[in-house]
């Protein structure tokens, strides 16, 4: 059975580092997130990949950046409507992986033997 073309475009977008986590964040925010917001909310993203993930699904009409005017303008990052559709897909992965993963334990660097 050929796999369709729509699922496998999809298991790439979902497979490639860090753009369901951002996703997330921007989907339940109530209001833009920041870029030092973003970075800070997900653990192990590097401000190039955070820059290079936010260019992309920015050109996937997923997100949107907003520049907020003010004493000190800013730039906000925003889900479109295209990005907020992932919402309940989202949730539903989560809570699949809440139910079905095991937690991972937090590795520890063990003196004489280096990762445990």
């Amino acid at each position: 059975m050929k796999e369709p073309k729509s699922f496998s475009k999809t298991q790439n977008f979902a497979a490639k580092k860090y753009n369901l986590s951002i996703l997330r964040e921007l989907v339940n925010s109530q209001t833009g997130r920041g870029f030092n917001a973003l970075q800070k909310s997900i653990p192990g993203l590097t401000p190039r990949v955070l820059s290079m993930r936010l260019k992309e699904l920015e050109a996937m009409k997923l997100i949107q950046k907003n520049l907020v005017l003010g004493p000190k303008p800013k730039i906000e990052y925003m889900a479109l409507p295209k990005g907020s559709a992932l919402r309940k897909a989202i949730a539903e992965l989560e809570k699949w992986g809440e139910a079905s993963l095991p937690i991972e334990e937090k590795r520890t660097r063990h003196p004489l033997m280096g990762v445990n």
